[in-house]
């Protein structure tokens, strides 16, 4: 299949748009458009545990994830101070005290509470909260937040939180959130069109599913943001969380080792009450592990090449769900950014499906758009992208990464939405 990945991965070449440009923009806002059906190329039939392969043990014990009373992980609602954000699976942790109740995470909290709660390898937990960290958080502190600002060691840093890290780390065409740019800057409005899209694709939640919902809401956004932007990091992100749903929301049992998710439990998961379109609600805040909940086995565990894998799966099946590039300022006016041009000839695209090279162009690009802000308190590393740098060093090394000088960010500048902000609000 590996000479199919690298053909798949063409569709980071520039695209042209399918359909004329026949809407201003703000009659775009206001008119919605539905992107019309659309077949995969194949079905990959991967099990839940994706790229990783099928789980092929069960432990009860080990795998349990006990929420019940005296676990010490009950659930709980946000108290006023705690923050929440646009991402149910971090909600959740929050509200079960996987990660700190208020929001506000550690590295060492990271990869500790994300693989006891869902089995994520610590290399990805590792990723994740350095870039969240470095973006919109403090490295003084080590502290990153799940949603909203929070006040910094040192006010020199932003604090943001993901929220407010938009074409950074959030990004446009989320499996159930709004763009941004559609909804006055948030990042955080629960779509209940997308939800309810998501709802009645099955009974129950695949790969090959997710991939489905992946590709609806990328052309939807396509269709009705002017401002759709994919970047080279969070463009990647995106259509990875989708996956994310599969690999650490399903249910295991000793039937089902490589597991199974339910309505249900993805109700759960979201904070979603009601059984059908019309009767669904949104309880911002109420994520929550669902009682009798296996997560998958930890040698298992889902990692950064996993990821790409799963990724580049779905592109296969969807050509286009993998895109870096954006609308120019009217709807389906997509227009895709070369990936050789955009790193110096560093990363093509025909070599990512080649070993570790689409996990370190993952990395790369993480640090691609962080701030070069400096401050002694960083010691010897002097400032936030090189604390970040020496963050990551190790898996850098793992993946025997090459060195990447800069990306050629001038190349965004004909994309509106590259230099879109939103609000910061979750």
């Amino acid at each position: 299949m590996r000479f199919s990945l690298a053909s798949a991965l063409l569709t980071l070449v520039p695209l042209a748009a399918a359909w004329p440009n026949v809407m201003e923009m703000d009659r775009a806002l206001k008119k919605r458009e539905e992107p019309p059906p659309r077949n995969p190329t194949f079905k990959s039939g991967r099990p839940n545990t994706g790229a990783s392969g099928p789980a092929l043990t069960f432990n009860a014990r080990d795998q349990l994830v006990n929420v019940g009373s005296g676990s010490g992980h009950e659930f709980r609602s946000p108290r006023s101070g705690d923050i929440r954000g646009q991402c149910p699976g971090l909600n959740a942790a929050a509200n079960h005290n996987f990660i700190p109740r208020n929001g506000l995470v550690t590295t060492a909290q990271t990869i500790q509470g994300l693989g006891d709660a869902y089995s994520m390898s610590p290399d990805l937990a590792l990723l994740l909260a350095v870039v969240s960290t470095a973006l919109a958080g403090d490295p003084v502190s080590n502290r990153w937040s799940i949603g909203g600002r929070f006040t910094p060691t040192i006010p020199i840093f932003p604090a943001n939180g993901i929220a407010g890290t938009h074409n950074q780390y959030e990004g446009d065409a989320s499996i159930v959130r709004g763009d941004a740019y559609l909804n006055g800057g948030s990042v955080g409005v629960f779509q209940m069109r997308s939800w309810e899209h998501l709802y009645q694709l099955a009974e129950e939640y695949t790969m090959d599913v997710i991939a489905a919902q992946s590709d609806y809401v990328t052309r939807w956004s396509i269709l009705n943001n002017p401002y759709y932007f994919s970047a080279p990091f969070s463009g990647l992100v995106a259509p990875a969380a989708h996956n994310f749903v599969i690999n650490f929301m399903s249910n295991h049992s000793a039937e089902n080792p490589s597991g199974f998710l339910t309505r249900e439990v993805l109700k759960s998961f979201f904070g979603v009450t009601g059984d059908a379109p019309g009767q669904f609600v949104h309880n911002r805040g109420q994520e929550r592990i669902p009682e009798n909940w296996y997560k998958r086995p930890f040698s298992n565990a889902y990692n950064i090449p996993n990821v790409l894998v799963d990724v580049q799966t779905n592109n296969l099946m969807y050509p286009g769900i993998i895109r870096i590039g954006g609308n120019t300022g009217t709807t389906n006016s997509f227009a895709g950014v070369d990936l050789t041009d955009l790193t110096g000839g560093v990363f093509n695209v025909g070599d990512l499906a080649d070993g570790n090279k689409g996990a370190c162009f993952l990395l790369q690009a993480s640090l691609a758009g962080l701030p070069d802000i400096s401050n002694p308190l960083l010691g010897a590393v002097g400032s936030v992208l090189g604390w970040a740098t020496q963050q990551l060093g190790p898996l850098s090394s793992k993946f025997s990464c090459p060195q990447l000088a800069t990306f050629d960010n001038q190349l965004f500048n004909k994309f509106p939405g590259a230099s879109y902000k939103g609000s910061g609000n979750a």
